[in-house]
């Protein structure tokens, strides 16, 4: 004989298979007769339906995924479908945050249909419906209301429900260039090259990115040359957005505080402080290494910009 104790071990087991998600939730059905099999599968598809629809974050399993381990009789058995201690022990098993009790019983010619709620730790009912209906539409209908009601209740709880995600990572960008100048006198004369190198860390906390950036910029040329330092940490914004497996993301300017010093052709030389504007930068419609709706991660190469990312949503 299958005891209490195994019931759960079982349970537990199949708790596996539940989405990651939170907040997690374990359907419980309970029947008096197999008249009200049928009304209770209806029940269950229109709570899950509704549950789904409502609260996008919620993950669920349902007792009838498990029929396969007890039949129903059993089930009713060991489950004990009254015991409000039982049903918390069982959403402790499950790892669900809520317990939902749906029930429907036949009586001649009446179906009486009620569920609650018991959220996991504690020992008692947090949400509770119900109603009876003759048998036939009006049953239907009146499992129809009760599974909006029931949904709707949860929901006005849905900012703690289903708290909004960030994203958070990293966003790299590097831009290494080199030019050749003409001279602006006489393009038969010699010119002069200008190389630059631009490194752009940041870590993102929503739409917000705190940057660290190093710039150096050298020209040379007939008339003289010039050496260009800037460095330092700035806030700017980020916006990021996943859509069917395209990355886009924008990056703000950022200031960076340096010097700018060089020489002169005949003597004499300069040098002053600088305050350095750079970006915004940004990246459409990227198809990374790795992307999903709460997870992107990738390298395009924008010309001689590069730009690398790794962010989840979470």
């Amino acid at each position: 004989m299958i005891t209490k104790t195994t019931l759960l071990f079982l349970l537990l087991i199949l708790a596996e298979y539940l989405h990651a998600a939170d907040p997690k939730f374990y359907i419980m059905l309970s029947a008096n007769n197999k008249a009200s099999a049928s009304y209770l599968t209806y029940f269950e598809s229109r709570f899950s339906i509704g549950l789904k629809n409502k609260i996008p974050c919620a993950s669920y399993l349902s007792q009838s995924d498990v029929v396969a381990i007890l039949d129903w009789e059993r089930q009713k058995e060991l489950l004990g479908v009254g015991d409000i201690n039982q049903l918390s022990n069982i959403a402790e098993a499950m790892k669900c945050d809520y317990l939902v009790h749906l029930r429907i019983r036949v009586l001649e010619n009446t179906t009486i249909i009620d569920a609650f709620i018991v959220k996991k730790g504690q020992d008692k009912v947090i949400t509770r419906i119900a109603e009876s209906a003759p048998n036939g539409d009006e049953s239907l209908d009146a499992i129809e209301n009760l599974s909006k009601q029931l949904v709707d209740e949860l929901h006005q709880y849905n900012s703690q429900l289903c708290p909004e995600k960030t994203w958070t990572g990293t966003i790299k960008i590097e831009q290494h260039t080199y030019e050749k100048l003409l001279n602006a006198d006489d393009p038969n004369k010699p010119g002069g090259s200008l190389k630059s190198d631009l490194s752009v860390q940041c870590e993102v906390n929503n739409d917000v990115a705190q940057c660290t950036v190093n710039y150096s910029e050298q020209l040379t040329g007939a008339e003289g040359n010039s050496t260009t330092v800037a460095s330092g940490s700035d806030q700017t914004d980020v916006s990021i957005s996943v859509f069917e497996g395209k990355t886009s993301i924008s990056v703000g300017m950022v200031k960076t505080y340096g010097t700018c010093s060089g020489s002169l052709e005949g003597g004499g030389g300069f040098s002053s402080e600088i305050t350095m504007p750079l970006g915004g930068w940004s990246v459409d419609a990227a198809i990374g290494t790795s992307t999903r709706s709460d997870s992107s991660s990738g390298s395009v190469n924008q010309g001689d910009l590069t730009f690398t990312w790794s962010l989840n949503k979470k």
